[in-house]
């Protein structure tokens, strides 16, 4: 097997699981614009784009990576510069100088498309940008046998939402895969891939060296299906919820804490499933456990972490597949009765408050799990989206809407019954 088919194929793994655009090691980011504050529970809208855009990258090099050239290294950052100024001003970029192939141009043209359909799906928000920056750390340098150079990054960043002034939203690890071409005396961009949701399915479906064309076809249709899955959620506003019974309440501000702590790093007092599939739901039920829900071994709906090893018995050992698998969690979050934790599952999708869960996936199942870390208010002052904190690709009050899931289910945690 190719060098990037075992890589894309470890990567498509914790993705189909977590939920997020790759499962690998978060990089260390030097603070980015816009002070790192802390979100109000609720982030009200603020009309009007970006004007003035505050502009932060640089590329580091992992251990025994050779450095690429001045000129090779000016050619990402040139993309990476077009890419963000394109989100900055929601209005799509021109890549043809850019890339030596005018399919992958355009490939690429259509991925920023799809991210400035997803920032602008939302009418009474403003995802426009007025800072972002990036660190690229080059992990590996491969010359081709046709001559071209293959470079695979890890991005990290913070961009800052004009919705939300002196907030940094914050990512973790999403991996880009450069291939540079010397055409005459300069260097083209012959390539280059970043594995969104549509593009890693794509890829699976029909070869990686293949997914360019079928992106640029997909993007319309999956841009279609997202917003009729807006106007769904929208449709289901209003409606009385009522919460389970719960004899001791959820403590909310403690699983808050423990997820600002760990968002972007590791408790290294649990083991990370990054690359086992995804840690977002191990962190989620860490948050869970720090916010007061106990450990449940008490009746046929088990949920627990004493080791590593798979348990569904009723004693205090090993981890019950529910404390870190999506699906798992979900079945016993709705079916769990008497002792342990109390929630509501696929509650009215608006009603959601910091502390609870949010789940995410396509229409063939759910592959997600973050925690909402506070309320976005539209001009009328009601919900209309979520700042969350999740693990696997780390991210930091960052839009839930901007993952590119057409299916959400809100978890809203009442607290747990002692029996």
């Amino acid at each position: 097997m190719k060098r990037r088919d075992r890589k894309f194929r470890r990567i498509w793994a914790g993705w189909l699981a977590a939920g997020m655009l790759l499962a690998l090691a978060a990089c260390q980011l030097e603070t980015g614009p816009g002070g790192g504050q802390e979100p109000a529970e609720s982030a009200a809208f603020h009309p009007g784009g970006a004007q003035t855009v505050s502009e932060v990258g640089k590329i580091v090099y992992g251990e025994e990576v050779v450095p690429l050239t001045g000129e090779q290294e000016g050619l990402l950052h040139g993309y990476m510069t077009a890419a963000y100024k394109a989100l900055a001003r929601l209005e799509e970029p021109d890549f043809s100088a850019l890339f030596a192939d005018p399919v992958q141009a355009q490939a690429n043209e259509s991925a920023i498309a799809l991210q400035i359909g997803l920032r602008t799906l939302i009418p009474e928000v403003d995802y426009s940008l007025t800072g972002y920056s990036y660190t690229l750390t080059c992990r590996e340098t491969v010359w081709r046998e046709d001559g071209r150079l293959e470079v695979w990054a890890e991005e990290a960043s913070v961009q800052n939402f004009a919705q939300f002034p002196g907030v940094d939203s914050r990512r973790g690890s999403n991996s880009h895969v450069f291939v540079l071409e010397q055409t005459g005396t300069s260097w083209r961009l012959r390539a280059h891939w970043e594995y969104d949701i549509l593009f890693t399915q794509l890829a699976e479906w029909v070869g990686e060296e293949n997914a360019s064309e079928a992106y640029i076809q997909a993007v319309p249709d999956y841009l279609s299906q997202l917003r009729l899955a807006w106007t769904a959620r929208e449709g289901s506003r209003g409606g009385q919820i009522s919460l389970p019974r719960a004899d001791v309440p959820y403590d909310r501000e403690e699983a808050l804490a423990y997820a600002d702590r760990y968002a972007m790093e590791r408790n290294g007092e649990w083991p990370d499933y990054s690359q086992y599939g995804g840690n977002c739901q191990n962190f989620a039920s860490q948050c869970l456990l720090a916010g007061g829900i106990p450990m449940d071994t008490v009746g046929p709906n088990i949920w627990k972490w004493y080791g590593p090893d798979p348990s569904e018995t009723v004693w205090e050992e090993g981890r019950s597949p529910s404390w870190s698998g999506v699906n798992q969690f979900r079945e016993y979050a709705m079916e769990n009765s008497g002792f342990g934790l109390s929630a509501l599952v696929d509650a009215p999708y608006y009603s959601g408050q910091p502390g609870d869960l949010i789940q995410m996936g396509m229409e063939d199942g759910l592959r997600h799990t973050v925690i909402i870390r506070s309320l976005v208010s539209g001009s009328s002052g009601q919900t209309v989206d979520y700042l969350i904190h999740s693990n696997t690709n780390d991210m930091e009050n960052y839009p839930a809407s901007l993952y590119g899931y057409p299916v959400f289910s809100l978890v809203r945690i009442a607290g747990w019954n002692r029996g």
